[in-house]
């Protein structure tokens, strides 16, 4: 009996102690730090990365890579939704899977160039992919016209395209 009413009794102090936790977790009012919701880039971005006003180059670096992400997030579960849809056609679902790989193929390509840019010693780097050719922007005090073909030709070689489609921006 006395088992029972210990167990009963430590059962109630720990109801009432969670109990008053959540009560106190209520009341807990969370205010966002302003500044963290300032932008890290400053202004509208223009296609050409050259153009880029930015406020800090480490952040920029950090945010561009985040937001990819969160861009290559929704086309990656877009495709897969029409892949996985069952009233899609099978001459669009074979379109979106080509997609798809080639997504992930550009991904591969852009983590590889990125990190081999670091390897090499730059601070950071970061590869743009479009139909007007390739864009590396690196992060780096200072580079010499040697720098600049060495990282065109290795980019170049590495994404399978011509050298005179790779461009390379230094950004300190």
């Amino acid at each position: 009996m006395i088992w029972i009413i210990s167990l009963l009794s430590v059962v109630a102090i720990a109801y009432l102690f969670l109990n008053g936790v959540e009560k106190e977790m209520s009341r807990i009012e969370i205010t966002p730090d302003e500044e963290m919701f300032q932008p890290l880039i400053s202004g509208e971005l223009s296609d050409d990365p050259a153009q880029w006003k930015l406020d800090d180059a480490g952040a920029f670096f950090v945010e561009y890579r985040l937001e990819r992400d969160r861009v290559r997030g929704q086309e990656t579960e877009l495709l897969n939704e029409m892949i996985n849809n069952p009233r899609v056609g099978s001459e669009a679902r074979q379109e979106a899977e080509q997609q798809l790989l080639q997504l992930v193929d550009l991904m591969e390509k852009e983590l590889i160039v990125e990190n081999m840019l670091k390897a090499q010693g730059y601070t950071d780097a970061l590869l743009f992919s479009n139909r007007g050719g390739i864009t590396i922007m690196i992060e780096a005090e200072k580079m010499s016209a040697e720098d600049y073909l060495r990282v065109a030709e290795m980019v170049a070689a590495k994404l399978e395209v011509a050298r005179e489609e790779v461009h390379v921006i230094q950004h300190s």
